[in-house]
């Protein structure tokens, strides 16, 4: 779902590289294409619904879960082919697109609510803008825990990144991501859930 590397693959597919993934550029727009739309869906709703209730932010993970949990479905019951990479592309099978756009709509969706709670500084998609900000703090090292909590959540952020990469890497060994999106989906769902019993604070982030 990143971005950046999307972009960097359509412009390659029109100078017609690289030769031995001719289609990586369909998918590669698919997925811009809909992480745009999933954006502006999910920040126009939850305008709409009042950004900060409680049940929108539920109503919004609980979407993003179903995105997920509806592609692994898809994976699951074969409907999907698991080869349907380049090769379902090059013979037509335009299905592979249809997971791919969930995954990238509901990306969107999960990119809006890092802006709606005020946590710019934590990444939703990639890690790149994290990396930057860390090594231009100038309290990385010197200030305390307490006195630097955007730097402890970039930290932190990496760190989690990083586990559920090594996580992912041991659920796909076999080539299938099915697994991955099981579970990806069924957090989001969990956290859909919490956020209807989450208390409001004083400062910071107030929900209604």
């Amino acid at each position: 779902m990143m971005k950046p590397g999307n972009t960097i693959y359509a412009g390659l597919g029109v100078a017609g590289l690289p030769a031995d993934q001719p289609y990586r550029w369909i998918k590669s727009l698919t997925s811009i294409a809909c992480y745009i739309i999933g954006c502006a869906f999910f920040s126009r709703v939850q305008r709409w619904m009042q950004p900060l209730r409680r049940g929108t932010l539920a109503a919004s993970f609980t979407l993003q879960a179903l995105c997920c949990l509806v592609s692994a479905a898809l994976t699951q019951t074969g409907v999907v082919p698991l080869d349907a990479g380049n090769e379902g592309l090059a013979r037509g099978d335009y299905i592979v697109l249809l997971p791919l756009g969930m995954l990238a709509f509901q990306a969107g969706g999960q990119t809006v609510i890092s802006r709606v709670l005020g946590y710019n500084e934590l990444p939703s998609v990639v890690l790149t803008s994290t990396y930057c900000d860390l090594a231009m703090d100038e309290k990385l090292i010197t200030a305390a825990p307490s006195e630097n909590v955007k730097r402890n959540r970039r930290i932190v952020s990496v760190i989690m990144f990083f586990a559920a990469a090594v996580a992912g890497g041991f659920l796909t060994k076999d080539g299938d991501l099915t697994k991955s999106l099981w579970v990806a989906g069924s957090i989001k769902a969990v956290i859909a859930v919490v956020w209807m019993f989450w208390k409001s604070k004083d400062e910071g982030v107030r929900l209604e």
